[in-house]
């Protein structure tokens, strides 16, 4: 009879570390294709910022080299344009950085339920 309660007992020992691992798993996977979302935007920001940044110099000295003089407003507004992509790369940034908060405190709180070891 003492056999059976063991191996019932070990038997929910390995299917309660078994749940917990997949639920790790799950977390970490869901973190990971959020990142990489997350990070190919930022990618696509950065280099949308690095062309809009090239244009701008262009833009400025064919002004310069066929005019003789810049044009103040152009360069506003493209630097307007520039910074509204670098607020929305902070807005990535700080998403990421919220999907690892998420993260962690789901690992957390996981690892809260896991029973104390006799």
């Amino acid at each position: 009879m003492s056999e059976t309660i063991d191996s019932r007992d070990m038997l929910g020992k390995f299917k309660d570390g078994l749940n917990q691992g997949l639920r790790i798993v799950n977390i970490r996977s869901k973190e990971a294709y959020d990142t990489l979302k997350i990070k190919n935007s930022i990618r696509q920001l950065n280099k949308k910022r690095a062309n809009a940044i090239f244009d701008m110099g262009n833009s400025i000295y064919r002004s310069y080299k066929h005019k003789g003089a810049v044009n103040g407003d152009n360069i506003d507004s493209k630097c307007s344009a520039i910074e509204e992509i670098e607020k929305e790369i902070e807005e990535w940034e700080e998403k990421l950085r919220l999907v690892h908060e998420e993260a962690n405190k789901a690992l957390g709180s996981v690892k809260a339920l896991e029973k104390p070891k006799e």
